[in-house]
């Protein structure tokens, strides 16, 4: 189960309606501060538990509504809801989908008795395809709980949600599954007859048979006979979960970890799953989904290599969301199961740029790809990098060209063939005196190209002495190198689609 789709409606900095679509294995957020990372994780956060729409409704919007709305899917909903207290919910699944939403807009709808009811701010409403209406039928929350468990790890914020050994969460999960054959241990055998010698009756409650008879005597007298007896029933497991803690050793003083700063208690919540990603789980297990803020805060680039080993690991059966500044973390970025949505800020709003494929190499992502796709940043490296692959792709790829002065040409090792191609292609950039060179004795022909000129520059930086009066050899700016990387990229992807398409018809003469 994972959630396919998210809509928010003027919900904190997204003014009007905002659509996001989400893989099943990690979503990855990156840009600028203040751009709408976190309050993607804050929407689910609203879905679950918001009660009002003061601290949740955009500012320029505040006079109208807010909502999320968000689309669950699994094949195998009608098995999830086949319990005989879930089943009356297999009329909301369509199309193996079921979606929730919270808002602030108070709406009707008619419950099974042709009763009309209200549906407010305060309640989850779960889509009806039928009736084509947000419903909160009795128990939908606790319906809701059953297909999943939220896991929230903010960056500037206590995480007292991972202190929290109830069954449901990570560390009660954790514990379950290192102390399943506890129970059955004699240790436990142990521990029960314990509490029946102490509870039992010859322990507390003979102590207690005095009160038991004066509480009959008044109530046989006022009320009738009745008998009264203290029971004291064997705790189970998730008694003690709910009484439990985490303890952290500092310099020799053991202290909750809910007294910690936020530095520590991030550290443990991404070791909790760290650890947790190490645990085989069941195909059946109640899935968790893990949201978790700017996880590179306070750790250096090898532990959070290993963090987002972990994750890629966890994210086979669980579906993480994850905000970063970071290009480590991206390092394992994989195409076929992961998202990259890239958000920014124009002009005050938010801008989505969703399903960035950091797939231009065979060896994709690099680092040049990873800082330019989705933090912009136009390197060096990356001109090489794609200067490379680019001259190995036209070299195989592309037979013949007609150069600017109709000259049939074919691309080959040399840079100078190579450049006389880009200078062919639409869009491309030319040099001009500020941008001569002379290097190599190509003088005469080649850098007629920005591209080539901005890799020779990177090569062999600098202006010689000897240059024709009136020519120049500037050092390319950053905008120049960015406008050069965005033409080689489409130059790559319009190969890319040309091999498609051979392909395509090689699949069709196959046939």
């Amino acid at each position: 189960m994972y959630i396919s789709n998210m809509k928010l409606e003027n919900f904190r900095c997204f003014p009007g309606t905002t659509s996001f679509d989400f893989c099943k294995g990690i979503n990855y957020f990156v840009g600028n501060n203040n751009c709408g990372k976190t309050t993607v994780l804050k929407a689910v956060d609203f879905l679950l538990s918001a009660n009002s729409k003061e601290e949740w409704i955009n500012i320029a919007n505040k006079n109208k509504e807010v909502s999320v709305e968000i689309t669950l899917k699994d094949k195998n909903f009608a098995n999830i809801l086949s319990g005989e207290n879930l089943k009356k919910y297999n009329k909301y699944i369509d199309n193996k989908k079921i979606t929730l939403r919270r808002s602030s807009e108070e709406t009707t709808w008619t419950d099974s008795k042709n009763k009309e009811k209200k549906l407010t701010i305060k309640n989850i409403g779960i889509y009806n395809p039928i009736s084509k209406v947000f419903e909160n039928p009795t128990g939908v929350d606790k319906m809701i709980g059953v297909l999943f468990d939220a896991q929230f790890v903010y960056s500037d914020l206590d995480n007292d949600d991972y202190q929290d050994f109830h069954k449901t969460k990570i560390v009660g999960k954790l514990i379950s599954s290192y102390t399943k054959s506890f129970q059955k241990g004699q240790i436990w055998k142990n521990f029960e007859s314990a509490h029946q010698k102490a509870f039992g009756k010859n322990g507390l409650k003979k102590q207690l048979i005095p009160l038991e008879q004066k509480l009959e005597n008044i109530m046989s007298a006022q009320y009738g006979t009745t008998g009264v007896s203290f029971y004291f029933d064997i705790p189970n497991m998730d008694y003690f979960f709910n009484v439990g803690k985490i303890l952290l050793d500092d310099n020799g003083t053991l202290t909750p970890a809910s007294e910690k700063g936020t530095g520590m208690q991030r550290a443990l919540a991404l070791s909790l799953i760290q650890v947790y990603a190490q645990v085989n789980h069941s195909d059946d297990e109640k899935p968790i989904i893990f949201l978790i803020d700017e996880p590179e805060t306070f750790l250096h680039p090898q532990a959070q290599d290993k963090l987002l080993s972990a994750l890629n690991k966890l994210s086979e059966q669980s579906q993480i969301f994850i905000t970063t500044h970071s290009p480590y973390l991206l390092k394992h970025f994989n195409s076929k199961k992961d998202k990259l949505i890239i958000l920014s800020r124009q002009n005050n709003i938010p801008q989505i740029n969703l399903g960035v494929n950091l797939n231009l190499f065979p060896n994709s992502p690099t680092w040049g790809e990873i800082n330019f796709l989705a933090f912009n940043i136009g390197s060096e490296d990356f001109h090489i990098e794609l200067f490379g692959y680019l001259h190995s792709k036209a070299i195989n790829a592309v037979k013949t060209y007609q150069d600017k002065n109709n000259n049939i040409c074919k691309v080959v090792k040399s840079i100078k063939s190579f450049d006389g191609w880009l200078a062919s292609q639409k869009g491309c950039k030319l040099t001009d005196n500020n941008h001569y060179n002379n290097y190599n004795n190509y003088n005469n022909y080649t850098d007629k190209s920005m591209t080539c000129y901005i890799r020779n520059w990177i090569d062999h930086p600098g202006e010689p002495n000897d240059l024709p009066k009136g020519k120049h050899r500037k050092k390319p700016t950053s905008e120049e190198i960015k406008e050069s990387i965005d033409f080689m990229i489409s130059l790559i992807k319009k190969e890319k689609e040309k091999e498609k398409e051979k392909e395509k018809e090689k699949e069709k003469l196959s046939k």
